[in-house]
């Protein structure tokens, strides 16, 4: 079989959240002709299917952003930044160099904080960028953002325009290695094109506008198709134009060696 996550989905369960909780609300996309050699590369083929849930319109989740900006200073420290009054930096992070590697340091401080639930940190020159992590959608919207600072200025930016994925595919408790659909879902589409089914594409409930993932920074997970012997087993992978198609069962190992 020829399972394949992204880097980026591979460092998001090792470092912020599960895989049921990465990729919760996901879309899957079905293609004709040869999986590509990494979840990295734009895909290959022609798109057959899009599923979600009993067929359903769907609504692509945007993920909340907040930011702590450092305006000035070339001294002191940032003491403290929190989100709905929960502290999420650990400890000061006292200024060094430039506000834009200061902002870096307290990126670093608030990702590797186990106290930090909410948000992934991202630098962007003096930004200190908040964005809500995968699943929170409208939720996040309006998490105050506060931080305290010694000599250096600031401007905080509570958390907005976040939106709520609908109708993206979910996923059900693990046992023994193993996680399923939700078996309480359907995972339905009416397909676009007709063709063979060769490869199918989980791409995370935020919009993924399928080019190349350059920086490693798009949860996807591809996986092959067949009648059986495959991560996706089908009873016939010819598929109809405008024919519904279902997928009945679906389920996830993690190797245990």
């Amino acid at each position: 079989m020829s399972l394949r996550p992204s880097i980026a989905l591979r460092n998001y369960i090792m470092e912020t959240a599960d895989f049921k909780h990465a990729m919760a609300n996901c879309v899957l996309k079905l293609y004709t002709g040869a999986q590509p050699a990494t979840p990295e590369a734009a895909p290959t083929g022609t798109l057959l299917n899009t599923y979600s849930a009993s067929g359903g319109a769907l609504t692509r989740e945007v993920r909340a952003l907040g930011s702590v900006e450092l305006t000035g200073g070339g001294s002191g420290s940032v003491d403290t930044i929190t989100i709905d009054g929960h502290e999420i930096m650990g400890s000061a992070t006292a200024f060094n160099t430039t506000l834009t590697q200061t902002a870096l340091d307290c990126v670093n401080k608030i990702n590797a904080s186990p106290a930090n639930v909410f948000v992934v940190a991202e630098a962007s020159g003096a930004f200190i960028n908040l964005r809500a992590k995968y699943g929170l959608g409208a939720v996040a919207n309006g998490m105050v953002v506060a931080s305290t600072v010694t000599t250096i200025t600031k401007a905080d930016t509570n958390l907005a325009s976040g939106v709520t994925a609908l109708n993206g595919l979910l996923w059900g408790d693990a046992a023994i290695n193993v996680i399923p659909k939700d078996p309480a879902q359907t995972w339905q589409g009416t397909a676009v094109a007709g063709g063979t089914a060769g490869w199918f594409r989980f791409e995370a409930a935020v919009l993924d506008a399928g080019g190349v993932d350059s920086t490693e920074a798009i949860l996807r997970l591809d996986g092959s198709v067949s009648t059986s012997g495959a991560d996706l087993n089908m009873g016939s992978t010819t598929i109809a134009v405008s024919s519904v198609q279902t997928v009945s069962a679906f389920a996830i190992t993690f190797p245990s060696a």
